[in-house]
């Protein structure tokens, strides 16, 4: 079994049972964080401040929501070395509203841009707003998001932003629009050149007749994390995650005894990462749990509370080592829902590799060799940005894309070996692209050996499992070669070897892999 689909199914036995033994720690956030109103939505912008939103309590109101009561605000608070809170302010940024809720702040690691919520304090119907980060400070007038993500009539809310393969920008958000499964259900759409594309439901695996709230993408793991209120659980809304991406998904679990509880528990984020291998450690959840701050009715409010593991108390039990046996028609079935999710796979390359200066069509060298290379000159890459952001950008690129993106490869390399094994044929169609550094011709040639370089990966994967089944065509290699990507004003701009859109245009992309 391979690494990678071992981690994902580590991950849901962690998650489902090794964490239940009390290994976290659950704790109420301080005031002035939390007060006698609703506190929701946490997170942590870097190691220095701690984003959420609030609302006042008025108790001359029937109901938290009534018209001419406050409004919900986003706010921030610097976080010291210490991990005390400082005094929280009213969002600087300019998102706020005075006449309508604003809340559910999600941010674009890659971009800084900002999605978050405004509701209407008449109809408290919610729409999804966006915010541009300028290139030296702050954000941009935020506007209402273009396209069919904000429906006439209906609520969308809770954006939680996260990247495909190809750095694409999908959208999980909440909505009550036609087309669910019933009450709130979480739904995607990408988004292409600030506009929203196709909204789609997230499917069963996901959602139900009840209400689905809250997502958070876990990028690092591929595990979407979301509140429901479905029943089997502690209490009114529990967490719940799913390993997939888009409407793909494997099954849904409830996280554990000890982050739920008997009351609703929502808004379940993760700040902080083992950074040897990825598992969350640590951070935060809204509650109206025992606890939490109320004047007259604790149902009314939501508090912060912020969760931690001791990631030395991890450890792999007997369950654990027994995955190794899983027969194979469990193990094909991971693999096939693994698999439908994963295309386009982007595989990316160091400028002129392999081989540079050449203007041949083959190459000898593998995309192994290639991509070892290219992860060697993260750092380099990283100094070589103009400023912090686009630093951040660039590293965030290599640890999700050069590095993330070779890692997937043994999940589909796992699934043909099992659909080669039950006598079936494969084909896996690849297309090729450069950057637009150099003419025509040599980019098109380029583009062949980067291809070739993949096809001499597979012919020597594990001491050439795949050799025979690639010299007799059950396993086949469809090539699309394309030459250069067309330059954009942005790349022309950019630095032709190091800037992000040159690094991104170098690739092949793995479209898809077909069995017969």
């Amino acid at each position: 079994m391979s690494y990678h689909l071992r981690s994902i199914l580590l991950l849901f036995v962690l998650l489902a049972s090794s964490m239940a033994r009390g290994q976290y720690t659950v704790t109420h956030l301080e005031k002035p964080i939390n007060t006698t109103g609703s506190e929701t939505g946490a997170f942590r912008l870097g190691d220095t401040v701690l984003v959420y939103s609030s609302m006042e309590h008025d108790a001359s109101l029937n109901s938290q929501f009534d018209v001419g009561g406050p409004v919900m605000q986003v706010y921030q608070a610097r976080i010291a070395r210490n991990g005390r809170y400082g005094k929280p302010h009213a969002d600087r940024w300019g998102l706020n509203s005075r006449r309508d809720h604003t809340g559910n702040v999600a941010f674009d690691p890659w971009t800084l841009d900002i999605y978050f919520t405004r509701g209407s304090v008449e109809t408290l119907n919610c729409e999804i707003y966006f915010a541009k980060h300028k290139k030296r400070r702050g954000w941009e007038t935020p506007v209402k998001l273009q396209g069919p993500v904000n429906l006439p009539g209906t609520t969308s809310t809770h954006p939680a932003v996260a990247r495909l393969a190809d750095s694409t920008v999908i959208l999980y958000f909440v909505s009550d629009r036609p087309g669910g499964l019933g009450g709130m259900d979480i739904w995607y759409s990408l988004i292409k050149n600030g506009r929203a594309q196709e909204c789609v439901n997230l499917g069963p695996q996901i959602n139900s007749a009840h209400d689905e709230l809250t997502p958070f993408y876990d990028q690092r793991n591929g595990v979407l994390y979301f509140s429901s209120n479905r029943p089997g659980g502690l209490g009114n809304h529990d967490i719940y995650c799913s390993v997939g991406q888009r409407n793909t998904w494997q099954h849904t679990e409830s996280v554990c005894a000890c982050l739920n509880s008997p009351e609703n528990d929502l808004y379940f984020t993760i700040t902080s990462y083992d950074s040897t291998n990825n598992r969350p450690l640590g951070g935060y959840l809204a509650s109206n749990r025992a606890d939490s701050y109320y004047q007259t009715d604790s149902s009314c409010c939501n508090d912060l509370y912020r969760w931690a593991v001791d990631s030395s108390q991890w450890v792999i039990e007997e369950p654990i080592a027994s995955l190794d046996t899983v027969d194979t028609s469990t193990l094909n079935s991971k693999l096939l829902t693994l698999n439908s999710f994963m295309f386009p796979l982007f595989l990316y390359f160091h400028n002129d590799e392999p081989d540079p200066q050449s203007r041949d069509i083959n190459t000898a060298t593998t995309y192994t060799q290639c991509q070892r290379r290219y992860a060697s000159l993260r750092n380099e890459y990283v100094a070589r940005q103009h400023n912090a952001a686009d630093s951040a950008m660039m590293a965030l690129f290599f640890d999700t894309c050069v590095v993330g993106n070779y890692n997937r490869v043994e999940a589909l390399f796992d699934y043909v070996e099992a659909l080669l094994d039950e006598g079936r044929s494969v084909t896996i169609t690849i297309a090729g692209y450069a950057s637009p550094v150099y003419k025509t011709d040599y980019n098109l040639n380029l583009s062949h050996r980067r291809i070739a370089s993949f096809i001499n990966m597979i012919r020597a994967w594990r001491e050439g499992i795949f050799e025979e089944a690639l010299d007799t065509h059950r396993l086949t290699i469809e090539q699309k070669p394309h030459g250069a990507v067309e330059p954009t004003t942005e790349s022309q701009s950019a630095d032709p070897v190091y800037g992000l859109p040159a690094a991104m245009a170098r690739r092949i992309e793995i479209l898809g892999c077909e069995a017969k």
